[in-house]
């Protein structure tokens, strides 16, 4: 017998088991317990419990949905559609449901997959990192959404940076930043319940890069780190927050300097991988985080549906 139903607290335990077993036909199974998916998510304020559904067959759980509607904007984003081998079957009755629970929201897009998540509480879950849509080797759910009328627009690279092997790229200016200049770190706080909400498993850490003679800011760019009384994301993990500098598609030259120190500072503090998400759009700044020494892994799409 099959079934579609809005979640249950019980149903904890299946969730975070269908998380694994779908990503591990991706990748390597990730190291996700129901604890780490609670943390980040569901005991979150904005979690609704009516917003994620199960999928049962036979009274096993064998895929769940999870969609956020903003009927501010229209739109609703799913981060998460995951299935078991044996929930194939049901995995397009289960997003149909889910598009029409968004439709008499009020919302009338879909976009599918977290993306620089700091809205949804994902960031940091393994294996989404940062969030790059929908990976292109989750062939299964790239199936699924082409099969319901889904199309790809943004496509976005993961980047990397093994701190415990870097060395940073030879550049004279950079040379002249470090006997002028200094790196001031401090603790950002949200002041937007939400985000601050999605991101409680994370501390965001601001790195500026300061002029010692005239004390002027001359860089600035965001870190996420794991909490460690949280632990979410693993502690030897961080993203990059490109922030404004991802919209403007270019670093400056102090901007490029201040990564580079970063990540060769990393890995004193046993921080071993860092990460970012970057619109592949054959701009500047992809070349630039390629010389700073990051290099790209992977690609997703974010895929959109606009309902009738």
């Amino acid at each position: 017998m099959d079934e579609i139903r809005p979640f249950r607290n019980a149903d904890l335990p299946d969730i975070a088991d269908i998380w694994i077993r779908h990503w591990a036909t991706v990748t390597q199974p990730p190291p996700v317990s129901v604890a780490m998916i609670e943390q980040a998510v569901f005991a979150r304020t904005f979690f609704q419990a009516n917003d994620l559904l199960i999928a049962r067959r036979n009274n096993a759980t064998v895929a769940w949905c999870h969609m956020i509607p903003d009927t501010t904007t229209g739109a609703a984003v799913v981060p998460a559609i995951c299935f078991a081998a044996e929930g194939l079957q049901l995995c397009d009755a289960l997003l149909r449901q889910a598009e029409a629970k968004i439709f008499s929201s009020g919302c009338q897009t879909i976009e599918i997959g977290p993306l620089r998540d700091s809205h949804c509480g994902y960031a940091g879950l393994a294996p989404l990192g940062h969030g790059i849509g929908v990976s292109t080797t989750d062939t299964r759910t790239s199936s699924l959404l082409s099969r319901q009328g889904y199309s790809t627009g943004r496509t976005i690279q993961r980047l990397v940076a093994e701190t415990s092997t870097y060395r940073p790229a030879v550049n004279r200016e950079w040379m002249q930043y470090r006997r002028t200049t200094r790196i001031e770190r401090r603790i950002e706080t949200p002041t937007d319940s939400r985000t601050a909400s999605a991101m409680a498993h994370l501390d965001i850490e601001r790195y500026s890069l300061i002029d010692h003679r005239s004390g002027k800011e001359l860089a600035t760019v965001d870190l996420w780190t794991s909490d460690p009384e949280a632990q979410v994301m693993s502690c030897a993990e961080a993203i990059l927050d490109l922030g404004p500098i991802q919209v403007r598609g270019e670093l400056t030259s102090e901007e490029g300097f201040l990564i580079s120190s970063l990540i060769q500072s990393l890995a004193n503090r046993r921080v071993f991988e860092v990460q970012t998400a970057l619109d592949d759009a054959g701009n500047k700044l992809q070349e630039q985080l390629a010389l700073v020494g990051m290099k790209s892994v992977e690609r997703g799409h974010r895929w959109t549906k606009q309902l009738p």
